[in-house]
């Protein structure tokens, strides 16, 4: 199922007409890549790997949990030009209460590789160059840090960014490998909450040492208005679709997603029954 110049995006939990709401909580999920022309010498399988060892020590060491990578969705819309792949985390029985949660884990997780690039040379290996002209020894890691404030979109499977043709498909690895393409579609929804989502992992700035992590879980009592139903009635359900407030936005995305004499639209928001989430924002 290609989805040549089709961009669907996943909007992070949160609104920005109201910056104070509660966001929903959410899988771990990473956004890696590089420019291959400039760190040629770099094998993004091993850098995958090497990350995925140090996220599961870090989910022992700090919540007791005994990670497996049964549990890891991995996409790609790797390039020539350019490596890319999202990882998504998918916990039993288990979320971080919001993407800012999230992010504050993964501000650890890179604290670590920094760390540990002193003492293991395979660490290394997981820092690239921006651009071929700096003198400097590879400096920047591989994980955008940017994907984790409000209202940030994430890219879904199955699409490919505006004009481009490179799809996120899912790799032979780990949970992908013997998956329908629907279930690997739900299951990398990054807001999509199975029904029995009970705990809820907490990461934040202690509030007594701003410069200190705080690492807890919280029992997740809205867990069932959190979750995606296994089966969802197609007839009936609400949605917004077509115009949004924003005209200038509906005809920028009706002219790049037409083709031919099919006209292309966007999806403003979709709600489900019994669900908060809003599938595509």
């Amino acid at each position: 199922m290609k989805k040549q110049g089709i961009s669907i995006y996943e909007a992070s939990p949160g609104s920005a007409e109201q910056p104070k709401k509660k966001g929903l909580p959410c899988h771990l999920y990473f956004d890696l890549e590089f420019s291959r022309r400039h760190n040629a010498e770099r094998n993004g399988d091993e850098m995958v790997d090497l990350l995925i060892s140090v996220i599961l020590e870090a989910l022992f060491e700090k919540y007791s949990i005994q990670g497996n990578q049964d549990w890891i969705v991995e996409l790609e819309s790797s390039t020539a030009e350019k490596f890319s792949r999202h990882l998504i985390i998918r916990i039993p029985n288990t979320a971080f209460k919001d993407n800012t949660h999230a992010g504050a884990f993964v501000s650890e997780i890179c604290s670590r590789i920094h760390s540990a690039r002193g003492k293991d040379e395979r660490f290394e290996n997981m820092f690239v160059r921006k651009d071929s002209s700096s003198a400097e020894p590879p400096s920047q890691l591989l994980i955008d840090a940017a994907v984790y404030s409000r209202n940030r979109c994430f890219r879904l499977a199955l699409s490919s960014k505006a004009g481009k043709n490179s799809v996120l498909l899912p790799t032979e690895r780990f949970k992908c490998k013997d998956m329908c393409e629907e279930d690997m579609f739900m299951s990398s929804l990054i807001c999509s909450m199975d029904v029995d989502c009970n705990k809820l992992l907490v990461c934040k700035m202690d509030m007594e040492c701003m410069k200190t992590l705080q690492f807890d879980t919280e029992v997740n009592n809205d867990y069932r208005r959190h979750c995606t139903p296994k089966e969802l009635p197609l007839n009936g359900v609400p949605s917004d679709t077509g115009n949004s407030p924003f005209p200038d936005l509906d005809k920028f995305i009706e002219s790049i997603s037409s083709i031919g004499n099919i006209s292309g639209g966007a999806i403003f928001k979709i709600y489900f029954p019994r669900t908060l989430s809003s599938r595509f924002g």
